[in-house]
């Protein structure tokens, strides 16, 4: 690596990673870039030539190449307007592959790298344990420590393959709370033994497997907090005992430390807003995400009036240039993939993703395949949270709808239909697909539980004088803990245009359901991998 001879406000704005936004003013980013000289950007939902304008622009400035970041926990459309989309992580669980889902992450890494983003904040190692948690769900692979080891190992080693840098998150694990950590600091209430048999034993594993980054979540660990409260524990970016007494001695990690976005309230209503970098840098973190204003003042300050060590600045800033290294930064040659073919891969293998993963839990009455001579009149109810609050535009389930149609279906697709309205037009379809699109990614954000807004489709059970009838979740696999009265029901674990064609093809017979369960819910399903 090339010797870079950085002042103090050099080292400082190495700490930052600014966040920015295809809405945003180009003259006000470069403002903001031309004062602190961030060590890296995060990028979402823009197009690859405007990516390199941002990376371009802030490489004007800084005496150290800039690392662009983004996440790309199912493939590479977060960062990347028109990019692909991989279905999501739990049905990579469902499908069970891991030589897919690693060739998976490494064709999300070369799209994103022929784009310049090269830091990817994925995968996500959490460990399902409660179906109530709102903030994983089908971000989450599985309920079983080994399946995540497997599964999202091998996407890791996958992107890593492909040319970028990957970090394991959320550290020290989510999937317990049933809480949200972009509402409040959630807890992950095991003990410490526990904690290593579980949690420690994957996070253990990625960096076994070359993991070369960590991303600590706004999440506590009562278990290495002394005599205090678990309700008053710091969120693990900035606790210490989390990152510098249990990540760094106790676990040997020597990788980057970056935290999860600090405009999320588990971490900002923690500590004063001016303390908020400073203190994550004091606990041991390396790459501030999602940095306020003012934050290249506050840590500057810290450092001058001693509240912050140089030493501890120029440890963080170690670790980020090997970051920077490991990603190819300083190398004379661009890494080019000159891969004509590599979006219709791409699609090909998240199609075989999806078509591996769609699991049929109930056929009580023996409903499924249909076929376009029996059910030919189809009744498509889409039921969603909408996102933000906004109304379903009717597109967000298109794919089936479209896939349905190109066997020769007569469908009629409605989304959230008042119950009066199914009422009326009920007796007019030979068969009724219900689909629920809740999860994760829906918000609500605090809870995965069907609501009145999403209910009264259902109501009065008008949908149902149709006995023909089969309930698929586009997302939250739990959806029978709501709707137990289901004599059909499927799980297709995501809303992927890839997803959504596969639980159409399973439906009519086009494909064998050969998803296997990645979670257990009692008393309705066991795990199966």
């Amino acid at each position: 690596m090339k010797e870079q001879k950085l002042d103090l406000k050099d080292l400082v704005g190495q700490t930052l990673c600014y966040d920015i936004y295809d809405k945003d003013d180009p003259q006000e980013v470069e403002k903001i870039i031309s004062k602190i000289r961030p060590g890296g950007i995060f990028v979402t939902d823009m197009t690859k030539e405007k990516i390199r304008f941002y990376e371009e622009m802030a490489n004007k400035y800084c005496k150290v190449p800039v690392l662009v970041s983004s996440d790309a926990e199912n493939g590479p459309f977060t960062p990347i307007k028109g990019a692909g989309m991989l279905p999501h992580p739990m049905a990579w669980g469902a499908c069970n592959d891991e030589a897919l889902i690693e060739h998976a992450g490494e064709l999300t890494a070369k799209i994103c790298r022929e784009a310049g983003v090269r830091f990817i904040f994925s995968p996500s190692v959490d460990i399902l344990y409660n179906f109530q948690c709102p903030s994983m769900n089908i971000r989450a692979v599985s309920d079983s420590p080994d399946a995540v080891i497997r599964i999202a190992g091998a996407y890791m080693q996958g992107l890593q393959k492909g040319g970028v840098v990957s970090a394991c998150k959320h550290f020290p694990g989510d999937g317990i709370d049933d809480r949200n950590p972009h509402f409040l600091t959630t807890v992950n209430s095991f003990s410490k033994d526990k904690w290593s048999a579980t949690f420690g034993k994957v996070f253990r594993e990625m960096f076994r497997m070359g993991c070369g980054a960590v991303m600590p979540g706004h999440i506590s660990l009562p278990c290495v907090e002394q005599g205090i409260s678990a309700n008053e524990c710091p969120p693990a970016c900035l606790s210490y005992n989390v990152l510098t007494k249990l990540l760094r001695e106790e676990l040997g990690f020597d990788g980057c430390i970056v935290s999860d976005a600090m405009s999320m309230l588990g971490a900002c209503t923690a500590c004063d807003l001016n303390r908020l970098a400073v203190e994550f840098l004091k606990a041991g973190g390396d790459f501030v995400l999602f940095p306020e204003p003012d934050d290249f003042e506050n840590i500057l300050s810290a450092v001058q009036n001693g509240i912050l060590s140089e030493k501890r600045l120029q440890n963080a800033v170690d670790h980020i240039m090997r970051i920077k290294e490991k990603a190819g930064l300083f190398s004379a040659t661009e890494i080019k993939t000159c891969e004509s073919n590599l979006n219709d891969e791409f699609e090909k293998v998240s199609n075989e993703i999806a078509e591996k993963s769609i699991t049929l839990v109930r056929d009580y009455d023996k409903l499924l395949p249909i076929s376009p001579e029996k059910n030919g009149k189809l009744l498509v109810v889409n039921i969603m949270e909408p996102f933000f609050k906004k109304d379903p535009s009717g597109n967000e389930l298109k794919a089936f709808e479209d896939e349905l149609k190109k066997e020769g279906y007569d469908v009629t697709s409605l989304y959230n239909p008042k119950h009066k309205y199914v009422n009326n037009i009920i007796d007019n379809f030979d068969f009724v697909l219900v689909n629920i699109k809740m999860s994760s990614h829906d918000y609500h954000g605090g809870t995965m539980r069907m609501g009145w807004n999403t209910v009264m489709s259902l109501w009065r059970g008008y949908i149902f004088k149709n006995h023909n009838a089969v309930i698929t979740s586009f997302g939250d696999p739990f959806k029978l803990y709501d709707m137990p009265y289901a004599r059909c029901y499927v799980n297709a674990y995501s809303f992927s245009p890839a997803s959504q064609k596969a639980a159409a093809k399973a439906i009519t017979g086009k494909i064998k359901f050969c998803g296997k369960n990645p979670v257990s819910f009692k008393d309705y399903f066991n795990r199966e991998i």
